[in-house]
């Protein structure tokens, strides 16, 4: 089985005017899905992403540079992440359609095979 991470995309501040029930309900939906799809074997991981908090790493002048991130001036951020596991490109992409976080018509999910070399040194040292 190959590994894939899903990287949830979405605006700034996304669920903040959102009311208490719907809320709760678009959270309900990401329970259920990732719950059913560890019960399939599927899901390997995954989590939330702070609001705040985030840092940018950059070279600059040939040395490591940290500031502040996310920007809240950002057009989008990554609000979290998922890492799957399917049989192919085609069952990973079949999964990412059914991601809840597509509630919204602003977020979007990014899919992207992780390397098999990693997968395979990370369980071995697991």
């Amino acid at each position: 089985m190959a590994q894939f991470m899903l990287l949830l995309h979405q605006q700034p501040g996304n669920m903040a005017n959102l009311p208490r029930d719907k809320m709760m309900e678009v959270i309900r939906r990401y329970s259920t899905w990732s719950d059913g799809l560890r019960q399939k074997g599927k899901m390997v991981g995954g989590e939330k992403l702070t609001a705040s908090g985030g840092r940018h790493v950059r070279v600059k002048d040939g040395k490591p540079m940290a500031s502040d991130g996310p920007y809240a001036e950002a057009k989008d951020v990554i609000g979290g992440y998922f890492v799957i596991e399917a049989k192919d490109d085609a069952e990973a992409e079949a999964i990412a359609k059914d991601c809840p976080h597509l509630w919204s018509p602003t977020n979007w999910v990014e899919l992207r095979p992780l390397d098999s070399m990693a997968v395979a040194q990370a369980k071995a040292a697991g």
